[in-house]
């Protein structure tokens, strides 16, 4: 038995499927990483339980694992894990359990198992990321308010601070192809001089990936499945592509209030938020 509801779009005549019903808030995971099994058997969600009337921002906080076909749905972690990220080439996700405990969770067999530690005394600033070989790449805020960038190595077990820094490194994600190569961010709450940053692990180094001028606002960077393109917005109304590298940039759609891009792993196909921002109300 399905436990989906299917409607038809009026417009484009796609049948658009309603997986989740109730008074919990149901959200995607993170737009910095792929919501969808490699066999695209099962997509994941947060749900979100109330703790009274009208809040739906606090409360318990699980991870659900759904069928796509059927829309059978069970939770798969606890509110005791967090930062939970998906694997782009393997049927497997991490988060982290607690504090500092990461975990690798099996998206076939539901197993959870530690992996090892992050520094002790601090917590990620974020969501976890990894590459292609399962290196594991998070920000982090460590014991003394000082933001740093952590490598974990699922190998041997051990977590390293390789870059520290006075300001918040948010949408911290490592290359999911190359795990020399991290992407994050300035994260400031809003716009900031120079957002968008590349780290090199190997020289152990920072420079500036789209270099900014005065008025420039750019925001909500996600690498490409190959990792060879990093798709932002140029606020308020650029959708853009740049290469590896930060050297080549172009405009890939031109649209108000968009936020949040996703691309499909053959990069054919974007989705994104449409909301109101900058006094701007939505038309959806």
């Amino acid at each position: 038995m399905k436990k989906f509801t299917t409607y038809t779009d009026p417009v484009t005549g796609y049948e658009i499927r309603q997986y989740t019903h109730g008074p919990e808030r149901y959200t995607k995971l993170y737009f910095t990483t792929e919501n969808f099994t490699v066999d695209d058997r099962y997509f994941f969600c947060n749900r979100q339980i109330p703790e009274g009337a009208n809040e739906v921002y606090r409360g318990k906080g699980e991870l659900l694992k759904v069928e796509v076909e059927t829309g059978e749905m069970k939770v798969v972690a606890g509110s005791e894990y967090h930062g939970f990220a998906m694997h782009w080439y393997e049927n497997y996700g991490v988060m982290v359990k607690g504090n500092n405990i990461i975990c690798r969770y099996d998206c076939d067999t539901d197993q959870i198992t530690e992996l090892g530690a992050l520094p002790e005394g601090g917590s990620i600033t974020g969501h976890l990321t990894i590459s292609k070989d399962g290196t594991i790449v998070c920000g982090y805020k460590q014991w003394n308010c000082i933001y740093a960038l952590v490598v974990f190595d699922p190998k041997t077990g051990k977590s390293e601070v390789v870059y520290q820094s006075d300001c918040n490194l948010g949408h911290v994600q490592v290359c999911p192809t190359d795990p020399n190569t991290i992407l994050f961010i300035h994260e400031t709450g809003g716009d900031a001089l120079q957002r968008t940053w590349l780290f090199d692990l190997k020289t152990r180094t920072a420079r500036p990936y789209y270099v900014e001028v005065e008025g420039d606002w750019i925001t909500h960077e996600v690498w490409t499945c190959d990792g060879e393109h990093v798709v932002f917005m140029k606020l308020p109304r650029y959708l853009m592509m740049g290469s590896k590298d930060g050297h080549n940039f172009r405009v890939v759609a031109e649209i108000e209030q968009i936020l949040h891009p996703g691309v499909s792993r053959d990069s054919k196909w974007f989705c994104a938020d449409r909301i109101g921002y900058l006094g701007v109300e939505s038309l959806i």
